[in-house]
């Protein structure tokens, strides 16, 4: 699934455009929303890490038997359910479900999207999982419930700056006065110049550190679908 961390309304307010994109602006609201689509994959694919919800139904992972299972994305939002596969491979799977908490059979870390096996008195299942491949099969949300603030100005910022490059690009011979392509228009085009586009580079750059670009974690979790 594709997240989408601004809208077309929020770039306009940004570039302080006059109307709004339609069909019949340069550019469309479709290229609006599709720059909208690119630059939210770029800031996942740059922070390593999703900002939208995103559901994962029943997918099976591999375990190493460390006492630790970390899923390929984080944070989790919830854990619907966590299944175990106690027999052996070879034999027909048997799965049991397991309990979060204490004196269960796991913790939950959301933040860090890691389960944590624990030997608990009075779970139904007293097991501790043992290593093989497809051994768990899970149901969860991964993501944000709702686009952080930072996350969504850093979208719209990125896709402001590409409607400010079409619309200049389009009318480079304007001098002075307003830039105007279909029923787009944007008030006094020298704000847009090279001093615009160097601030808005230099808070793009702020927003991706204060997402955490520099600390991505990659995760090796082997899936299958």
């Amino acid at each position: 699934m594709t997240n989408t961390y601004t809208t077309a309304s929020l770039v306009e307010a940004d570039i302080r455009a006059s109307t709004a994109f339609s069909s019949s602006t340069s550019p469309t609201l479709t290229q609006v929303n599709n720059w909208i689509l690119e630059e939210s994959a770029i800031i996942d694919a740059r922070a390593g890490t999703i900002f939208g919800s995103t559901l994962v139904s029943s997918d099976y992972y591999d375990y190493d038997g460390c006492g630790i299972f970390r899923f390929p994305e984080s944070p989790l939002i919830t854990l619907t359910s966590l299944e175990y596969n106690v027999n052996a491979m070879g034999v027909e799977a048997s799965w049991i479900t397991l309990e979060e908490g204490f004196n269960k059979n796991y913790l939950l870390y959301e933040d860090e999207a890691e389960v944590e096996f624990i030997s608990g008195q009075d779970s139904v299942h007293k097991i501790t999982p043992k290593a093989g491949k497809k051994k768990f099969r899970a149901t969860y949300s991964y993501g944000y419930s709702s686009t952080p603030l930072e996350v969504q100005r850093l979208a719209t910022l990125g896709v402001s700056k590409r409607v400010m490059m079409s619309l200049l690009n389009s009318q480079a011979n304007t001098q002075g006065g307003n830039i105007q392509v279909g029923t787009i228009s944007v008030t006094d085009p020298s704000n847009y110049g090279v001093g615009w586009f160097k601030s808005v580079n230099a808070e793009i750059d702020a927003l991706y550190n204060a997402i955490g670009e520099n600390l991505k974690v990659f995760r090796l979790t082997r899936r299958y679908d």
